[in-house]
């Protein structure tokens, strides 16, 4: 296996306040990792970091071998091989789904309109999101929107996707829509880092879990460790309040 992402020793401050205080990470091609944790506790800011959404103070991230902090690197380039999903849809409101599939592969990457518009519908064909094309995003459930998104950020052919929180906005019933996608992609070989706090998920799809609490990784395991055999109190106590 070949490393995707490699985190040393990241910090990360807000004014006084330090989220996170020395993150250290592998992630595998192919591999699929589940990151649960409190609130506050760092997850998303590592995930933001990762693609330079969020300046860190301190630490390094490679993808693949490449330092991304450094001057001579085209972070924008970088950012269309990282597919990120957010906790909100962030869909254009006032662009139909086509055209919010197709936006960046027509400005970004310049790539032909006919192409692109042929990718966009089967995309949406494999999500069951077909007769939605001419929609617009108000128009759709959360967990249509949510669908559309992750389809927009596969429309980059992307090597790694970042998922936020991706059901936490949703209304329970529709939960399950969205990580049928995030099944399907993983199943497919896409590499992922996926917060959230969705277990089921996390036990049946993930190859590794980590356990984020005030900056630091307090646990690091497979799912049937994490869950069965956890090693530290915290991790005990976090799956106690969780399952």
């Amino acid at each position: 296996m070949s490393t995707i992402i490699s985190i040393r020793n990241l910090h990360k401050r807000f004014g006084h306040l330090e989220v996170l205080k020395g993150i250290d990470l592998e992630l595998q091609k192919g591999e699929v990792m589940v990151v649960i944790g409190p609130s506050g506790g760092g997850k998303s800011t590592m995930l933001r970091c990762i693609n330079h959404l969020e300046k860190y103070e301190k630490g390094e991230i490679y993808f693949k071998d490449v330092l991304l902090h450094e001057k001579r690197v085209n972070m924008n380039e970088y950012r269309m091989k990282m597919g990120m999903v957010f906790q909100q849809f962030n869909l254009f409101p006032h662009r139909t789904v086509i055209d919010n599939l197709m936006l960046s592969p027509l400005k970004v990457k310049k790539m032909d309109p006919a192409e692109v518009k042929e990718k966009a519908l089967n995309l949406l064909k494999r999500i069951g999101l077909s007769e939605k094309a001419s929609a617009y995003p108000i128009n759709l459930s959360g967990g249509q929107q949510q669908r559309v998104a992750i389809s927009r950020a596969l429309m980059m052919d992307p090597e790694l996707m970042l998922f936020d929180e991706p059901t936490s906005a949703l209304d329970p019933e529709l939960v399950g829509e969205v990580l049928e996608v995030m099944k399907q992609l993983a199943r497919e070989g896409m590499t992922m880092i996926v917060v959230t706090h969705e277990m089921g998920f996390a036990r049946e799809v993930g190859h590794r879990m980590i356990l984020i609490d005030d900056g630091l990784i307090v646990e690091e395991a497979t799912p049937t460790d994490f869950f069965q055999n956890p090693k530290s109190e915290r991790t005990k106590e976090f799956l106690r309040k969780v399952l």
